[in-house]
């Protein structure tokens, strides 16, 4: 195996460590803790809402200077001391203080990531998704792993230091890879005034705005499955086995679909995957609200693969196609500022109106269903754009 390659893999599996050893687990930390749900929701909004903001600075920053490795180092050791003031933090204020610092040098660190990894695949001719699988693997495991953690150890605050761990275990893999895999600057800084127009170039782009608003679109439809799909399991009086494993089964379903995202993008082409992943998504969404039965919605987690993960994937490689030289990592982003960040913010803010409107956990089945179907219409309008105005040239495609 090329060692480019290799140190790649190594590296996204031990960040994805560190993010599902908090991840899955700071709400319920906070809940812990005694703050209240409007106080953990502003939380989780300005988070979403920095990853909105952020990003594109950093990654503009980060292209003005081409110090990729300046600029991830930063990021995974100020995350570092983000998890660090979070451990110490027992109520509001000081939770909100470790929020603003963790979110400040979060944001940036998965466009950053992406990046290196598409540099890394370039000089291995290697693929995305090869990569990127071994992220899903890591945050599987350290996912499965913490609750035995967290309840052996009767702390719940347990997930910061072991995400710490990860972080620098993930800091000394970056470390290791060699040189020319991580593609630094060559010759004079470029100016801000050619940044600039090259931003502009960029944001002009028919596709790429196409791309953006896609993913947009994609992500508040996902966010009544990332907020409340245990609840509705729950509700629907799934078996323990269903609840405990309905997660695992989606994340296999990233993995294999990863792993062959390459394979379907030479198969199909990087639009046509994207409308398939589309209209994969639609269905699941409607079979989700109307066959209210565990065991089914349990089946189709593996669809998951296509819902985010081939969507992900065909995004970054496009993106990294759509963008001008020397502004990828301000190009990935952007993207991931409306993915990860606004659509996250704008879907949390939404959804959880229409959570209320819908009848909230009072009535959680029927709140649940009118949820999904609400889904499956951002889907179908994401469908629709998509179709309608990305443009891929016969050459670009793989």
């Amino acid at each position: 195996m090329h060692s480019v390659l290799r140190s790649t893999k190594l590296l996204f599996f031990s960040y994805y460590l560190a993010f599902g050893a908090y991840g899955p687990y700071l709400t319920r930390y906070m809940t812990k803790i005694g703050l209240s749900g409007k106080q953990i929701g502003l939380l989780q909004g300005l988070t979403s809402l920095l990853a909105f903001i952020l990003p594109p600075l950093w990654g503009f920053l980060t292209d003005a200077r081409y110090s990729k490795r300046q600029s991830f180092t930063l990021a995974l050791l100020g995350m570092a001391v983000g998890l660090i003031c979070y451990y110490f933090s027992l109520s509001f204020w000081p939770m909100l203080f470790a929020t603003l610092v963790f979110a400040v040098f979060n944001a940036p660190a998965i466009p950053l990531l992406d990046s290196i990894a598409l540099d890394a695949v370039d000089r291995a001719k290697s693929y995305y998704g090869n990569v990127r699988m071994f992220g899903s693997l890591g945050y599987a495991v350290s996912a499965s792993l913490m609750p035995y953690l967290y309840n052996h150890l009767q702390n719940p605050g347990s997930i910061f230091p072991a995400a710490v761990v990860f972080l620098l275990l993930a800091l000394f893999m970056f470390y290791q890879m060699p040189k020319e895999g991580i593609a630094e600057r060559q010759g004079a800084l470029k100016s801000y005034r050619s940044m600039t127009r090259d931003f502009g170039v960029l944001i002009k782009t028919p596709a790429f705005l196409a791309l953006v608003l896609v993913a947009f679109i994609q992500r508040i439809g996902l966010v009544p499955y990332y907020n409340f799909l245990t609840v509705y399991l729950e509700g629907l009086n799934a078996t323990n086995f269903i609840v405990g494993y309905a997660w695992a089964v989606a994340i296999v379903g990233e993995m294999v679909v990863l792993f062959n995202s390459e394979k379907l993008i030479r198969r199909f082409g990087e639009k046509n995957l994207l409308l398939f992943s589309l209209i994969a998504t639609i269905i699941r969404w409607i079979v989700y609200a109307k066959v209210q039965l565990p065991w089914v919605i349990f089946g189709l987690q593996w669809i998951h693969g296509f819902s985010f993960a081939a969507m992900h994937a065909v995004c970054v490689k496009l993106v990294d196609k759509l963008a001008p030289k020397g502004m990828q990592v301000s190009a990935q982003s952007l993207y991931s500022a409306f993915y990860f960040g606004l659509g996250g913010f704008i879907g949390s803010l939404l959804i959880g109106a229409l959570f209320d409107y819908f009848g909230g956990s009072g009535s959680i089945t029927v709140t649940m269903s009118s949820l999904f179907l609400f889904s499956a219409l951002a889907s179908v309008i994401a469908f629709v754009i998509g179709f309608a105005f990305i443009k891929v040239n016969r050459q670009e495609q793989s």
